[in-house]
């Protein structure tokens, strides 16, 4: 797995965002991105994208939100190179 940060904190006040490259059968590992939103972009490949129980398949061009609190994991499983960027960033205090 790679991992390009694109920007983050202290360059920005709360957005993150990062190009990642996966080879066949690599997986990010699951995980919540807690008081945050998170945008999946594929670049290049094949995606599936576990969250809270099903599975999302995202091909190139294709993007995907993930709601604040949702567990979840992105895999390759394809033969081919998956590249996706995410865009995350912090959710404002609700008043």
């Amino acid at each position: 797995m790679e991992i390009r940060h694109l920007v983050r904190p202290p360059h920005s006040k709360s957005l993150k965002s990062a190009r990642v490259t996966l080879a066949p059968g690599e997986e990010v590992g699951e995980h919540v991105t807690e008081k945050r939103e998170e945008v999946v972009i594929v670049l290049k490949g094949k995606a599936s994208l576990a969250m809270d129980g099903e599975t999302v398949a995202l091909s190139q061009g294709e993007s995907y939100f993930i709601p604040e609190g949702v567990k979840h994991n992105i895999k390759n499983e394809s033969k081919d190179t998956l590249e996706y960027v995410y865009v995350v960033t912090l959710l404002a205090p609700r008043t």
